[in-house]
């Protein structure tokens, strides 16, 4: 018979202290490395989410490509280390104002690649490379091309 009494209580194994996620430094986790072309998705589906931001789809070598508000504008980074730079080309609609949308464009990409990739995007290059108006469905046309 033990002297204690009430229920008793053991110590994990050192295995199992290894396998639990809240244990010590996260460097003891493993390594992770995010590449360029992720980061360029998850920007361009930032871009594309953003109201009155558009991308083009079709051509080749950019002729015959086309305004698609369902395609992702076209983006580039650039990383070095923990710091990217990005680089987007989109379409936008038109008579939106131009200054707030790319601003509005460049705070979402800044703010949710950042939080989403854990990265510091210090700079959002856009490149508004087409305007789109609405269709106007009684004359069957565009108000701007």
């Amino acid at each position: 018979m033990s002297a204690l009494s009430g229920p008793s209580r053991t110590r994990p194994s050192p295995q199992h202290r290894r396998n639990t996620s809240d244990s010590g430094d996260p460097g003891d986790r493993g390594r992770l490395t995010i590449s360029e072309k992720a980061i360029e998705k998850v920007a361009g589906q930032i871009a594309s989410d953003t109201p009155g931001i558009h991308g083009s789809t079709g051509g080749f070598l950019g002729i015959g490509s086309h305004d698609d508000e369902d395609a992702r504008p076209k983006v580039k980074v650039q990383l070095h280390g923990l710091t990217a730079t990005i680089h987007v080309r989109a379409g936008v609609r038109y008579p939106a104002p131009l200054r707030a949308t790319t601003e509005r464009l460049r705070d979402q990409i800044r703010t949710q690649v950042g939080a989403r990739c854990g990265i510091d995007v210090r700079q959002v290059d856009i490149d508004v490379v087409n305007l789109v108006g609405s269709v106007d469905t009684t004359a069957g046309r565009r108000e701007l091309q």
